[in-house]
């Protein structure tokens, strides 16, 4: 444990020896001596010492005048006053000013030990209090904190499970991305496989969503240099970037101060980037930290999944759009061709043999009416179709069942 410095601030040179020789040298403490007010006050401020004993009667500046001054400059060394005869008031102002105890001379020595460990004691325990209150402060905000982050998690997977439409995803997850981060504005851009080349899928700042149709070539910009090397860049000054490509800045109408972007990977391979951009109180804010880059990496990984969720259920609505559209357009070539085939056949006919008989004519107009009606009920089937079947056409060739339904509309043949 450091040894504990006392200041004796008195002008009696006997009682400076009593104090500093007789008593709290032989207890182990180390002792700073000044003979009156002004040097007393000099030592105090400069040699910072643990506890004062201060004389109330002093040359050149009073005790309670010395007590003023250092309340003044908000130090705040416990100090126990002394004298021989100071009246209930100059107490009283003594305390008021800020000293822990009083003593009056002559005391005795265990007095003065007694008083001196209190002293130090109760400002051990003030300091010990300050502490902690500073550590519970701190883990609260900390914690308060970690509550948020979690929470925002929170939403960004419960934006995975409750939606698959690209747009919201992407909004919902920029939204907390920002929030977690505490920046001024955020964004998404994934890789054209093909091109290369990477698109701005959403730019968030604050409420107010951008759907821009720029795009990067490949390595353009810190965004296309992370997209490029699959590496995190943390820069602080964009300005002092030669990476930085203020075509993005004037596309989104924004000011790029300090940017924190990171590589969004499926497998080990970039699919696109996650950019956010300036604290939420502009450039004088606490600049990005190597833990904001730890946590993007981290929130990077939840947006790859919702990027893939939604990718993925765009492929599978695209399937099921094109199967569905298959099916009926073999359903239809199923029924409307034979129609159609048969009616060809009739006129091939005609033509080849040429009109010999006048009732070929209204047989033949008969036979046209007949398909024309057979194709529209095959349309109005399709159309009020209530209940979608498939079944098997030729091979592993699917179609829709819509015999029970073009039935139907056959017997409404006027």
């Amino acid at each position: 444990m450091d040894q504990v410095t006392v200041l004796i601030i008195e002008d009696d040179a006997d009682i400076r020896v009593i104090l500093s020789d007789l008593i709290l040298k032989p207890a182990g403490y180390q002792v700073l001596l000044a003979d009156d007010g002004e040097r007393g006050l000099q030592r105090a401020l400069t040699d910072d010492p643990d506890i004062i004993l201060l004389d109330l009667n002093l040359p050149y500046l009073s005790g309670l005048d010395l007590l003023r001054l250092l309340r003044q400059q908000h130090h705040n060394v416990p100090v126990i006053v002394i004298s021989a005869h100071g009246s209930e008031r100059t107490i009283l102002e003594a305390f008021r000013l800020g000293a822990k105890d009083f003593m009056q001379k002559p005391f005795r020595i265990d007095e003065v030990q007694a008083a001196t460990e209190n002293a130090l004691t109760e400002e051990r325990l003030r300091r010990d209090k300050e502490k902690l209150t500073r550590v519970l402060s701190r883990t609260s905000h900390r914690l308060q904190r970690q509550l948020q982050n979690w929470m925002a998690l929170n939403d960004i997977a419960q934006a995975l499970t409750s939606t698959l439409d690209e747009t919201e995803v992407f909004q919902r997850v920029m939204a907390n991305v920002n929030r977690i981060l505490r920046v001024e504005a955020g964004s998404l851009l994934l890789l054209d496989q093909e091109t290369g080349e990477l698109e701005f899928k959403i730019t968030l700042k604050g409420t107010i969503s951008r759907f821009s149709s720029l795009r990067l070539q490949p390595g353009q910009g810190i965004a296309g240099w992370v997209a490029l090397h699959g590496e995190p860049l943390l820069i602080p000054d964009v300005a002092q970037d030669s990476r930085f490509c203020d075509q993005v800045d004037q596309a989104v109408d924004f000011k790029s101060h300090a940017i924190l972007c990171v590589p969004l990977k499926n497998q080990e391979q970039v699919i696109g980037v996650l950019e956010v951009i300036n604290r939420q109180n502009g450039p004088q804010s606490p600049a990005f930290t190597p833990g904001d880059l730890e946590l993007l990496t981290m929130l990077a990984s939840w947006v790859t999944v919702a990027v893939e969720n939604a990718r993925l259920n765009r492929a599978a609505q695209e399937w099921a759009t094109m199967t569905a559209l298959r099916q009926t357009t073999t359903t239809m070539a199923h029924y409307i061709n034979n129609l159609l085939m048969t009616f060809l056949l009739e006129l091939d006919d005609l033509e080849m043999k040429g009109v010999r008989d006048p009732t070929d004519i209204p047989a033949l107009l008969a036979l046209a009416r007949q398909c024309i009606w057979d194709i529209a009920s095959v349309v109005r089937a399709l159309e009020q179709l209530e209940e979608v079947r498939i079944v098997t056409y030729v091979g592993t060739e699917k179609m829709l069942d819509i015999n029970a339904a073009l039935e139907q509309q056959l017997r409404q043949k006027p």
